[in-house]
């Protein structure tokens, strides 16, 4: 039984960059159907997506798969990204959107997002990047900073307590990561960075992702079957993955919550 996933070694933002370039050109959904899976990511999406439809920025946008399919909801939609590869072809893409004009692609890193003016952002996508992101609480700052007050933080990510990364994988010694600098947060690690970012988490739940290109074809089905009993039984060692709705309000106290 084969292992499909090795990690790849990274020393900084230029060796991830050059790994997110290098997949632009073929970048394709490795985890199943695309059309199902990004449907069901938009089914997650679309109910917590607050009344002020402004402007809405996606960071780590990729090829702006998501930001089309949601920009005919806002009068503004800005995809940002740390790989050129990924904006040029986001951009290719957008030439064809019956939305072209109000959306906007540009090369930024999450950590900086220098492009992006403070207190401008309605609503901030982040739709599996966040674990690829070195510096998060900086990321995390970055987003409290462009959000309005109200504004709103939108994030679906992999559950680190999922007992394919804690238990099956580390127990056959086997890789999780596509690069060495990607971490897998819990939902307690997630509270507590919100949290010194000034973002009050509204709802905090798990959704289905199985890292189906990265693990034997057993594993997938033994993990499918137990997504199931997980949700069921509300197990959150038994999902794939966390999705999470915060907000920006100016003056948070970062104490006012306590991560559950």
């Amino acid at each position: 039984m084969m292992h499909k996933l090795r990690t790849r070694q990274v020393e900084g933002s230029a060796d991830i960059r050059a790994f997110f370039d290098r997949l632009a050109a073929t970048y394709r959904e490795a985890h199943g159907r695309a059309d199902r899976l990004l449907a069901y990511r938009l089914s997650i999406i679309r109910p917590l997506l607050g009344k002020r439809r402004g402007t809405l920025l996606e960071i780590g946008c990729g090829t702006g798969m998501h930001l089309f399919e949601l920009a005919g909801l806002y009068e503004q939609a800005i995809g940002t990204d740390l790989s050129p590869n990924m904006i040029s072809e986001a951009d290719r893409l957008r030439e064809k959107h019956a939305n072209r004009e109000t959306i906007r692609f540009a090369v930024d890193p999450a950590e900086q997002l220098s492009t992006i003016e403070s207190g401008q952002i309605d609503t901030v996508l982040c739709i599996g990047a966040f674990e690829h992101m070195p510096d998060k609480p900086r990321v995390l700052r970055q987003i409290a900073r462009v959000l309005k007050p109200g504004g709103e933080f939108i994030c679906l990510t992999p559950n680190g307590a999922y007992c394919w990364y804690t238990a099956i994988a580390r127990g056959f010694r086997w890789d999780t990561q596509h690069l060495s600098s990607d971490r897998f947060m819990t939902r307690q690690e997630l509270c507590g960075l919100l949290n010194d970012a000034g973002l009050v988490p509204e709802t905090i739940d798990y959704w289905t992702f199985i890292p189906k290109g990265d693990m034997p074809s057993p594993i997938y089905w033994l993990l499918s079957g137990l997504n199931i009993i997980g949700k069921r039984l509300k197990i959150p060692a038994l999902r794939g993955g966390i999705y999470l709705k915060a907000v920006f309000k100016e003056g948070q106290s970062k104490d006012a919550y306590k991560a559950e």
